[in-house]
């Protein structure tokens, strides 16, 4: 039998790119047996031991054996019958053994169409799979933000991708997309942003579909999300200042947009927002435009694609996050309804 210490030595006296190949080959095969998936799964139900009930949340319920080598459970409260996909993305899924393969090029940066090319699936399934894996992510946005909070919008295009009845002229390189370009119709929306300050560095995003924000739109974003105490730091736009004042329990600090920090405070500043608007629109750029009533899916995407850098196994970790989410199979057949068929 060959040790592992003369395996290293053949391994080692391969050139680097035949080294590159055999574990790029390890990997994937590694992959297509679901290994990444299955230590996800042992991990939770270690961590749990029984999976609470997903459609009424009680968690007396009792396991009842295994059903295509699920965990089956039945909740005492509403009668019902689960496995440990049920609500999850991978539920009803049959062509699990690809989501692995399926999540690494996700975090490659792949197109919708590129990864069908890629995995042998098509396009409509590609695009499914995505946004089933994304509805898991909204469980994650921070309910509250606290400490020093800087808040500001980014402007992006009003995308009506996939949309076959536009009610516009079709855009020519994003030449149209100047909000003043066009008084009668809306052509942009704003991103409002806002970034706990310190080790956390929660993100919190939210689309308000305006030309120019307003008090109310800046109040739909953040009503309820600042902890009283909160230090609000924002430019001198007269959204944000009207609703600092009528939240008397927040602190609220203004600065001049183009200094970006103030003159006499240096802990005063939107460096740490902007910079989230220059990653965030580099992470953008891949997918060649994302329709604007698929965006907040993706804006969710980049908050956690930043909080994944703290994890050395991305993988796994994406398959905790989408195996611990209940609902997110709700929310899918939700977004449906809104979303339109790539190909039938």
């Amino acid at each position: 039998m060959i040790k592992n210490k003369e395996i290293k030595q053949i391994f080692y006296e391969l050139s680097s790119t035949e080294q590159e190949k055999i574990l790029e080959d390890l990997l994937q095969e590694r992959e297509l047996k679901g290994e990444v998936q299955k230590q996800a799964a042992i991990e939770i139900q270690k961590s749990r031991n029984k999976k609470p009930c997903p459609h009424c949340k009680c968690d007396k319920t009792h396991k009842r054996g295994f059903q295509n080598k699920l965990q089956m459970y039945v909740c005492t409260e509403c009668k019902k019958w689960y496995n440990e996909t049920t609500g999850t993305p991978l539920h009803g899924i049959h062509l699990k053994i690809k989501w692995q393969s399926y999540l690494k090029c996700m975090e490659q940066g792949m197109a919708i169409k590129s990864i069908a090319k890629e995995l042998k699936i098509s396009i409509q399934t590609s695009f499914d799979w995505r946004h089933k894996i994304l509805s898991s992510l909204s469980s994650l946005v921070p309910e509250k933000l606290e400490g020093k909070v800087e808040c500001d919008e980014l402007e992006l295009a009003l995308n009506e991708k996939g949309s076959h009845r536009l009610k516009r002229k079709a855009r020519k390189r994003g030449s149209d997309s100047n909000r003043n370009k066009d008084t009668g119709s809306l052509n942009v929306v704003q991103v409002v942003t806002a970034i706990e300050r310190g080790s956390k560095k929660s993100m919190y995003f939210r689309v308000a579909e305006t030309k120019r924000l307003s008090e109310l739109d800046v109040k739909k974003a953040l009503d309820g999300k600042l902890n009283p105490g909160t230090t609000l730091i924002t430019d001198k736009h007269s959204a944000y200042r009207a609703f600092s004042k009528s939240n008397k329990d927040i602190t609220h600090h203004t600065l001049k947009a183009s200094d970006h920090v103030d003159k006499n405070n240096k802990n005063i500043h939107l460096q740490t927002v902007n910079n989230t608007h220059f990653r965030l629109r580099k992470f953008l750029t891949p997918f060649n435009g994302v329709s604007t009533k698929y965006l907040q899916n993706y804006l969710n995407w980049f908050a956690y694609s930043s909080k994944l850098r703290e994890h050395k196994a991305i993988l796994r970790q994406w398959f905790i996050t989408i195996l611990m989410t209940d609902t997110s199979y709700s929310l899918f057949e939700l977004f449906k309804e809104n979303a339109v068929n790539i190909r039938t």
